[in-house]
C-alpha cells in the first residue's frame, strides 16, 4: 500500500473550510486540476454521495467515479474510487487551530488483489506525483476558502 499525506493551515473556521471542501458541485471553480464534475447522486454531500470527476493528469483527461465512504460533519470524510484494479482512499481531516483550520489529506493506494509486490517498483513514483497533485489541490482550496 502506498500512502501520502499533505497538510495545510487555512485561515478560516472549520465550518466554512469543511463546507467549501465538500461543495463538490463547484469543485472546478476551486481546484484548477479538476476539469469537470458530473453529480451521480442528487442529495447533499454525505455518506454515499457519488460523482464522476475528470482531471487533467500528465497532459491527458482522466475520469473516475468517486464515492463518500465515511463522513463526520466538520471533522472528516473519505472518498473512495477504483482504478485499474487498485482501490484509492482519500481521507480529509479538519481540526480547529488557533489560526483557523488544520486540514490533512491522506491518500492511500490499495492493490486490492493484485499480485503482491506488483506496485512496489512504481510506488515511489506514484507517491511523488500524488504528493504534488494533492499539494496543488490543497493550495487551490486554501486560496478559495481564504478569499471567500
Amino acid at each position: 500500500m502506498t500512502t501520502v499525506t499533505v497538510t495545510s493551515q487555512i485561515a478560516a473556521p472549520v465550518e466554512k473550510t469543511f463546507a467549501m471542501f465538500t461543495d463538490i458541485e463547484h469543485a472546478t471553480e476551486h481546484v484548477s486540476g479538476i476539469k469537470e464534475i458530473e453529480m451521480l447522486t442528487p442529495f447533499k454531500f454525505g455518506l454515499g454521495t457519488r460523482w464522476r470527476e475528470t482531471r487533467e493528469v500528465l497532459g491527458r483527461f482522466d475520469s473516475a467515479e468517486m464515492e463518500v465512504t465515511a463522513f463526520e460533519l466538520n471533522k472528516t470524510y473519505t472518498i473512495t474510487h477504483h482504478k485499474a484494479g487498485a482501490g484509492v482512499h482519500t481521507v480529509f481531516n479538519f481540526e480547529p487551530s488557533p489560526t483557523g483550520t488544520k486540514v490533512s489529506i491522506e491518500f492511500a493506494l490499495d492493490n486490492q488483489g493484485l499480485p503482491p509486490g506488483l506496485l512496489t517498483p512504481v510506488s515511489w513514483a506514484i507517491a511523488g506525483k500524488v504528493r504534488e497533485v494533492l499539494g496543488h489541490d490543497l493550495d487551490d482550496m486554501k486560496r478559495s476558502v481564504e478569499q471567500s
